[in-house]
């Protein structure tokens, strides 16, 4: 089975996820994405990768 990921709309520049962010951390895998405009956003680098 393949993952596909596509480069999000948003980079890091244009909002910061974390702590107190408001948006649902949901942990995946290794890491925590944050539900955001409907999916899944994980960072990756200076853009977050849509799940």
């Amino acid at each position: 089975m393949s993952t596909t990921h596509a480069q999000a709309e948003h980079t890091t520049a244009d909002h910061a996820h974390g702590e107190n962010c408001g948006h649902e951390a949901v942990s995946h895998e290794d890491h925590v994405d944050y539900v955001h405009d409907g999916h899944k956003h994980a960072e990756h680098g200076d853009h977050y990768d849509e799940h």
